[in-house]
């Protein structure tokens, strides 16, 4: 058995699922322009464009987003064809089978594949004994099959199965042993050749017809997932700003004066130097992500202690810099001989400037 076929088997399966798909919805917004009693009576130009907008804008999502899942669908239908493939292919035949009635050596006969939704995967072998021609299936896992009696809908009882094929008709008949319960399936295998042939013709017709304008080449498609990743990118932008508009963290991070590094020193100055605060310097910042920037201050009032010169700096610099995007930062100031020494941060992004609002 050939569970596994070449690629392009599957190339033009899931073409062909995508041209009917796109068949039936122009079908469908065609049927429904002809019914709408009021789209009748627009002017021509108008129904042409109310076409279009209902035929062909929908119609273009439509081959996107089968060619954005074609890949992905088609590796799995190659995968799990390949499992059943190598299933078949590799699954050995239990030995030592002998027949139940006269204990001789069965011979293998052939081999089918289980594949059952509800069921684990399963080969099942089947043997005939060369002695009285008794058969037995057995699956790959040494279980034997068992076949289920059918019984009757009506009265429970056992069914009597018939089978005979004549003129490439077979018939599988079923017969109650007890009341008038009876049924009859018949396959023409002519007629269904002749069905197979014309769905190979018209499967080869839709995709010869159709192909091109229903599935898009890799140009056509990177190209429409690009553009359909830029539009849901503005469309997140959009909803992430109206987002933050709404959020009163982020209107108050907004509200934060952007200070460069000149102003922030003439504004921290000017205050200090009235707490007696004097000959305040910054040396070289560190540029990263922030900045920030080591300064020095001299204590001009040495009547105040240490702790007390340290904690009333700390306590100015932050509320100088509140409603500022410049923060203290955490190691605090330190002091030597009346020089205080700190470093404080600057911050750019909004993302950042919220975290400190929050603080």
């Amino acid at each position: 058995m050939d569970y596994l076929k070449d690629r392009q088997y599957y190339e033009d399966l899931y073409d062909l699922h995508t041209i009917e798909i796109c068949i039936d919805w122009v079908k469908l917004a065609l049927k429904k322009c002809k019914d709408d009693k009021a789209f009748s009576k627009f002017p021509k130009e108008d129904r042409i464009r109310g076409k279009n907008i209902l035929i062909e804008l929908p119609l273009y999502y439509q081959k996107g987003e089968r060619y954005r899942d074609k890949e992905k669908t088609i590796n799995e239908w190659i995968e799990k064809d390949k499992i059943k493939q190598d299933k078949f292919d590799d699954t050995k035949e239990p030995n030592g089978i002998f027949c139940q009635e006269c204990n001789w050596a069965m011979k293998l006969e052939g081999k089918s594949l289980h594949d059952f939704s509800n069921e684990p995967l399963r080969i099942l072998f089947f043997f005939e004994c060369p002695n009285c021609h008794k058969r037995r299936g057995i699956f790959d896992d040494g279980t034997e099959y068992k076949s289920e009696p059918r019984v009757c809908p009506k009265c429970g009882d056992e069914l009597e199965l018939s089978y005979k094929n004549e003129n490439e008709v077979s018939t599988f008949a079923e017969k109650c042993k007890s009341c008038d319960y009876k049924t009859e399936d018949k396959t023409d295998f002519k007629l269904y050749d002749e069905r197979q042939k014309k769905r190979e013709e018209r499967k080869e017709y839709l995709l010869n017809k159709y192909r091109k304008e229903c599935c898009l080449t890799p140009e056509e498609g990177e190209k429409y997932i690009s553009s359909q990743t830029q539009l849901k990118n503005s469309i997140d932008r959009i909803k992430e700003t109206e987002r933050k508009e709404a959020d009163p963290i982020y209107q108050k991070a907004r509200a934060l004066k952007k200070l460069k590094v000149f102003d922030m020193e003439k504004l921290l100055k000017e205050t200090l130097e009235k707490e007696k605060y004097i000959e305040l310097s910054f040396d070289k910042p560190e540029i990263t992500k922030d900045v920030v920037i080591p300064f020095s201050v001299q204590e001009s009032d040495t009547s105040r202690s240490d702790y007390d010169s340290q904690n009333n700096l700390k306590k100015l610099i932050k509320k100088t810099l509140e409603d500022t995007n410049w923060r203290l930062m955490s190691d605090g100031i330190s002091q030597r001989l009346g020089i205080l020494t700190g470093r404080i941060r600057g911050y750019e992004n909004e993302d950042d400037l919220v975290k400190i609002v929050k603080i």
